[in-house]
């Protein structure tokens, strides 16, 4: 079941859009601040951020650049009352996918939710391949019928190349698939590919491994 985080401090609005969500068959949890909102975040696994701009700590736009600096691409929607171009065109540049006015119908916020759950829908399926299983929704990941603990990223990365079921998968494809501004992080994929190498092997040994394709990029593949 997707998972909505909404960010709103009218606890009225926050009640009817849960409502509606729980509905239309979503999970849902909300946040009042920005810094409860952040938190979240981090803490947990979601599949679209409903937010606004006027937060009594802070403000929704500086969330969600915070949130796409920090690599997380989760699709965000802003509901606001602030209507100005100006406004909206920051909202936008800063890493919303979708800025909707408020007062708002809830038959219009119904549809552009489903708009983002279609493109994550294909993404919720559990990954098998061999004796990995990979489930993208409760994040959990086994090996041999042994739980692995993944952070995120790495966690996104493993998903990516089982998806691929021992195709080659390009440097390049995993930095669109996991950042927003892939060169800023070009870096990091190293770091995150030696830690989960590590930790595969922990498990596994030598049986599962993630091999490198000199010029080409990374496959998954089980050694006999």
């Amino acid at each position: 079941m997707p998972k909505i985080l909404i960010v709103e401090d009218d606890p009225q609005i926050t009640k009817i859009l849960k409502l509606n969500l729980k509905l239309s068959g979503f999970e849902t949890d909300n946040a009042m601040t920005f810094q409860d909102a952040w938190q979240k975040i981090n803490a947990d696994h979601f599949d679209l951020l409903l937010l606004d701009i006027g937060l009594p700590d802070g403000n929704g736009l500086d969330l969600c650049q915070k949130v796409r600096e920090s690599g997380n691409d989760v699709p965000i929607v802003f509901l606001s009352a602030l209507t100005d171009e100006a406004t909206v065109v920051k909202g936008i540049k800063n890493g919303a996918d979708d800025y909707l006015r408020k007062p708002f119908g809830l038959e219009e916020l119904k549809v552009r939710v489903n708009k983002f759950v279609k493109k994550i829908a294909p993404h919720l399926q559990v990954v098998k391949f061999g004796d990995l299983t990979i489930d993208p929704v409760k994040r959990v990941v086994t090996v041999m019928g042994e739980m692995i603990t993944l952070g995120r990223k790495e966690l996104d990365i493993l998903t990516l190349l089982a998806r691929k079921s021992g195709d080659i998968v390009t440097r390049e494809n995993i930095l669109s698939t996991l950042y927003e501004n892939a060169d800023l992080y070009d870096r990091t994929v190293d770091s995150h590919m030696s830690h989960l190498r590590r930790k595969i092997r922990e498990v596994a040994g030598q049986t599962l491994q993630i091999s490198s394709v000199y010029g080409l990029g990374y496959r998954l593949e089980w050694k006999a």
